[in-house]
């Protein structure tokens, strides 16, 4: 095995290890933040961001670096969830199931490192965190997105 090929696979265990970590660490009852989300969702959507999503996808929505460029395993970087980013391209359906039962369940490519999330954020909890992603996109992004089914 190529030297560039053992830090390449250190690397991703790390980075998969890193993801597995933040899951742990960061369970709620989805019970507990769907009753948040009643008086101000985009806030509470903000906060469940941070908390569960930020640490791949970026504190400001920005996305890991070369996300469209494929790592050597096959997988890609988290992409932004900003309007640079395809987020706005899928229906909110599919992105609360890729959310919920991780990518590669749902995509069928068992490369797609999204993780699953179901028991730690509920379907309302998705929505949440979609409605503050969404607070970010331009008015046109929005009502593109909105008209995807």
């Amino acid at each position: 095995m190529k030297p560039i090929h053992f830090v390449m696979i250190i690397i991703v265990v790390f980075m998969i290890a890193l993801i597995g970590l933040n899951v742990m660490a960061n369970r709620t009852t989805p019970t507990a933040s769907t009753e948040l989300a009643s008086s101000n969702p985009v806030a509470t959507g903000k906060a469940l961001y941070a908390r569960h999503c930020a640490v791949c996808h970026g504190i400001n929505l920005e996305g890991q670096a070369n996300w469209q460029t494929a790592l050597p395993n096959g997988s890609y970087p988290a992409p932004p969830h900003d309007a640079s980013g395809h987020t706005w391209h899928h229906a909110d359906e599919y992105l609360i199931a890729v959310t919920l039962y991780g990518g590669a369940a749902v995509t069928g490519t068992p490369t797609n490192a999204m993780p699953a999330y179901q028991g730690i954020l509920s379907e309302a909890d998705v929505r949440t965190i979609l409605a503050y992603i969404k607070s970010t996109w331009p008015e046109e992004i929005r009502a593109q997105q909105a008209e995807l089914k």
